[in-house]
């Protein structure tokens, strides 16, 4: 969840850039988000990490060499994770960030998840400045911001 409140901090900086905006904004989503996990906690079941993963995979959108493009310079906010196949800390991440994407889905929140195999892709990696694994890049309106965020959801 620290993933989630981090990201959306930025982005709320980023959008209104207003102080005393910002403070009711971040006191929303901290109750928001302590709301979320009581609920995970406590009346429902919580997802299996298999199930987040299936269902992530319908947010998520998977760049290759045709969209990245279309797809960070069309969207106000996009997360890119940067990730290789065979890294350990890409694997270790994988479900932080599909847990994350649900979460914004489900809180409505305007951002684009996106994930690229750098390995696979690596035109459009360097086009986005993946240079290692893995690598979260934040683009807000076609342009890469500093995430100095966790990695964990």
């Amino acid at each position: 969840m620290r993933f989630i409140f981090v990201l959306l901090s930025l982005l709320l900086v980023l959008k209104f850039n207003v102080a005393t905006e910002i403070e009711d904004e971040l006191e929303e989503l901290l109750a928001v988000d302590e709301e979320v996990e009581r609920e995970a906690d406590g009346g429902g079941e919580k997802l299996s990490e298999a199930e987040v993963l299936s269902k992530a995979q319908r947010i998520v959108i998977e760049l290759n060499n045709e969209n990245t493009e279309r797809v960070v310079n069309g969207n106000e906010f996009v997360l890119v994770l940067g990730y290789a196949p065979w890294c350990p800390r890409s694997a270790e991440l994988m479900p932080h960030f599909a847990e994350a994407a649900t979460s914004l889905k489900e809180l409505k929140v305007p951002i684009v998840m996106a994930k690229l195999d750098a390995d696979r892709y690596p035109k459009p990696a360097s086009f986005l400045g993946v240079k290692g694994f893995p690598t979260l890049l934040l683009f807000v309106n076609g342009t890469s911001q500093p995430y100095s965020g966790g990695f964990t959801a």
